[in-house]
């Protein structure tokens, strides 16, 4: 199976990548999102989709710069976490950076920028390839490069569709509350996400994971499924079931990073948990003053626990939810 493969310098693309077997699949090119089109080659610097700015629209990085070793055998549990505002891992095992990808590609590395562009377009159709396999991009596809691999677009998606549609799925996910979602490998069409599903599996996130622990755990799973499915599109009988109407949410605005005191506890701990790293404060109101905080070091889900009874430390607070005591670490806010 002769495959294209689309991505971005973060550990997201680099995992689902990693799981595709080489002897049965021919990664004919990997295409990284970029500026320009142009050869990358083995040790090129890559940018990490790290957040720039505080403007009011929240551009996310997909994952953490680096994902620790062992991580996708890791259970954290319980309702204390351990390495409470530290958003990298002190030995990282995965750099996000096009390094790894070219050499994942054995070279045969591109960044693209518009994937419409004519000189692309051409690159892509002289490759002759079966299908094209995507793992974040930043940007819709045209339908007309959609068809020029035999086969088609095969997308790879951390939500089950079609819950969840959009860039930012797992930052939705944990602020609605789930802790058993899952990554879909979908065919892609001209719609966002929309395309017909190929395959499924659920994933299930222990309390206080971060963003970045649970998107690797989802493009580990996913580069399985995605492997799964060109063995089968191979032998030719991949499924395409067509999705029914599903949920589509943007890019995060700095809004989205309130807490509401009336979520139950631990929803508001896992949300804090998962969306710490990403770099934006969170706050809550309470009698008519906002408080905020970057963090989540535990909870406890009783009402008679009193505030003076948690973690002792210079910037801990508790914070009474409907059923229990956030403990959170407490921040300046954002200069006026």
């Amino acid at each position: 199976m002769r495959v294209l493969f689309l991505g971005m310098s973060a550990p997201f693309s680099q995992i689902v990548l990693e799981r595709l077997p080489s002897s049965r699949v021919d990664i004919a090119a990997v295409l990284l999102a970029g500026e320009g089109f142009r050869p990358l080659s083995q040790g090129t610097g890559h940018g990490s989709g790290h957040i720039e700015s505080r403007d009011t629209l929240a551009e996310l990085p997909i994952v953490n710069p680096y994902v620790p070793f062992g991580l996708l055998d890791k259970t954290l549990g319980g309702t204390v976490a351990g390495e409470v505002g530290s958003t990298n891992a002190a030995e990282p095992g995965v750099p996000a950076g096009a390094a790894s990808l070219v050499n994942l590609a054995e070279s045969k590395a591109y960044e693209c920028d518009d994937i419409g562009n004519p000189e692309v377009v051409k690159f892509m159709a002289d490759l002759d390839i079966d299908i094209a396999c995507v793992a974040c991009w930043h940007r819709a596809i045209p339908s007309g490069v959609l068809g020029i691999p035999r086969h088609g677009f095969l997308n790879v998606h951390p939500s089950l569709l079609p819950a969840y549609r959009g860039p930012q799925p797992i930052f939705w996910q944990f602020r609605a509350g789930e802790t058993s979602t899952g990554v879909t490998v979908h065919w892609m069409d001209s719609g966002l996400d929309t395309g017909d599903i190929a395959a499924q599996k659920s994933v299930s996130f222990a309390d206080g994971i971060r963003a970045s622990e649970a998107e690797a755990m989802c493009a580990a799973a996913g580069g399985f499924l995605l492997a799964g499915a060109l063995d089968a599109l191979e032998q030719g009988h991949l499924e395409r079931r067509p999705q029914q109407s599903g949920s589509y949410f943007p890019a995060p605005s700095l809004d989205d990073f309130a807490v509401d005191t009336g979520w139950q506890v631990r929803r508001a701990f896992n949300f804090v948990r998962a969306a710490a790293e990403y770099g934006f404060p969170f706050y809550v109101e309470v009698d008519g003053e906002r408080r905020w905080f970057r963090d989540a070091i535990a909870w406890h889900e009783t009402e008679a626990l009193a505030p003076a009874s948690g973690p002792e430390t210079e910037d801990c607070a508790g914070l009474n939810f409907q059923d229990g005591v956030l403990w959170v670490q407490e921040c300046p806010g954002p200069k006026e």
